[in-house]
């Protein structure tokens, strides 16, 4: 069970890296873009990040259920309430990043760069929250969590930054 188990971790965390990877190019080409620096041949990268997104959550679920049925290594309560922050914070950036595609919100007008404001910053509690599991799941030492946060946040305030410029 936990060689299946780490096989669908280690799989989720590759998703979920490149998967970071690709939101946070999209921002940056959509930042480029607002300021007439980028003429939008980045739409591609737009649908390989909602694959990614279909298969994170999928292999997230799995995950979240393999450890909530573990019988020989029960989660802990703080686990439990970690799992639920991340699945809370996955929800809400799902919602808002589905209203930014729903209504083709690309920041023109102030109330559209709001919402990619908050899409941003639910992107990056998403990731701070993740980080510690991500880095688990690809088999990297827990001290580079400070690293990777401090690199994620300053990467989320340049593009927030850059958004409003």
């Amino acid at each position: 069970m936990h060689s299946s188990r780490s096989k669908l971790r280690t799989s989720n965390g590759i998703v979920a890296a490149v998967l970071v990877a690709a939101f946070f190019g999209h921002a940056l080409f959509g930042v480029l873009w607002l300021h007439g620096d980028f003429a939008g041949q980045g739409a591609w990268l737009v649908w390989i990040a909602v694959g990614l997104m279909g298969a994170h959550v999928g292999l997230s679920a799995a995950t979240s259920r393999s450890m909530l049925a573990d019988e020989q290594r029960p989660p802990s309560t703080r686990k439990k309430r970690h799992l639920a922050l991340k699945w809370a914070s996955g929800a809400a950036l799902l919602a808002v990043a589905l209203f930014h595609m729903a209504f083709g919100l690309v920041g023109g007008a102030e109330g559209f760069r709001i919402v990619l404001l908050a899409v941003l910053a639910l992107l990056a509690w998403h990731c701070l929250v993740g980080v510690k599991s991500l880095l688990k799941d690809l088999g990297l030492p827990k001290g580079l969590r400070g690293a990777v946060r401090t690199l994620l946040a300053a990467a989320a305030a340049v593009l927030a930054f850059l958004l409003f410029c």
